[in-house]
């Protein structure tokens, strides 16, 4: 099996493994560090039989985008730890991922393109099919929301699988542990769902809800206006909307405002109080400490050429 990195089309890293995924060593690791005249790159791989793992750290200059790449199809789990990308897989549409955000819902995945426009740090954990089904079983369906905020006892298991000092067999025996308890993570998110209890026609309005909240930027519904417009009563939507997203209504909202603000300002180089009358702010000041509050920066300094 094999995994390579492309940056801009060129390849950069490429790492052959015995087998699906497997190792010479209790575990395997490697460091590989890249920079052009845009970007610096840093992947930490490590690696034993069944799963693999690897850190990557983006330092860009302008948005770049990168390949990841096996030569065969895992399970993928992928975490965003700081800063923010735009992912997709299999050549769906992007999505995007937020620090302190994951997605435990890639499934089968045999290519991941990202794309980076700011300093980002992401783990990418890779499970060989058989592994993951030998440990959480067959025929669990992929769920329809994807991303959701990273929990801090997962934030802890990260960091843990990162800072790791073990030697030999015990590294071995931790980092599977670790493993374990992030498919606990994935499993527990089906039991909750199974948990909720609604019609598939409840479920066609929570998600016209969704994309009316994101069609309605700058003048969103009320939470009484939203229910009206779908037809269900404000109660079931708002239940339903959290279980079917992961975020409030108006949690949700906030995202989807930052996402865009992010987007006209680092691709379109719109002005900040451009953008934030765009996103639905009547004040600048207001939508600049939101941006802030979310990505831990300025807006003004994403539209810099």
């Amino acid at each position: 099996m094999e995994f390579k990195c492309a940056a801009g089309g060129k390849l950069i890293s490429r790492n052959t493994f015995p087998h699906h995924i497997e190792s010479n060593h209790a575990v395997d690791e490697t460091v590989m560090q890249w920079k052009s005249e845009t970007v610096r790159l840093q992947l930490e791989e490590k690696w034993f039989k069944g799963v693999h793992m690897v850190l990557i750290e983006v330092n860009p200059v302008c948005p770049e985008t990168f390949l990841l790449e096996y030569s065969q199809p895992n399970t993928g789990f992928l975490f965003c730890l700081s800063g923010s990308i735009e992912y997709r897989y299999e050549n769906q549409d992007y999505s995007v991922l937020q620090r302190s955000e994951q997605d435990l819902n890639l499934g089968s995945v045999q290519s991941l393109e990202l794309r980076v426009s700011e300093s980002s740090r992401l783990l990418y954990v890779q499970l060989s099919e058989t592994y993951f089904n030998q440990i959480a079983g067959t025929g669990i369906v992929r769920l329809p929301y994807t991303i959701q905020s990273i929990k801090p006892e997962t934030l802890q298991v990260l960091q843990q699988i990162i800072n790791d000092k073990h030697e030999g067999r015990a590294k071995c025996l931790f980092l599977e542990a670790k493993i374990f308890e992030l498919i606990i993570v994935y499993l527990n998110q089906h039991r909750e769902k199974q948990n909720v209890t609604f019609k598939q026609d409840d479920i066609n309005k929570i998600i016209l809800a969704k994309q009316l909240v994101e069609h309605n930027l700058q003048k969103p519904n009320s939470l009484i206006e939203l229910s009206r417009k779908v037809g269900i009563n404000d109660y079931k939507l708002k239940k339903g909307f959290k279980e079917l997203t992961g975020y409030t209504v108006f949690g949700y909202l906030y995202k989807m405002r930052m996402e865009k603000a992010h987007y006209f300002l680092s691709k379109e180089k719109k002005s900040v109080n451009e953008v934030s009358f765009l996103v639905g702010y009547k004040n600048a000041q207001h939508f600049i400490a939101a941006f802030k509050r979310k990505y831990h920066i300025l807006p003004g300094s994403l539209n810099k050429n």
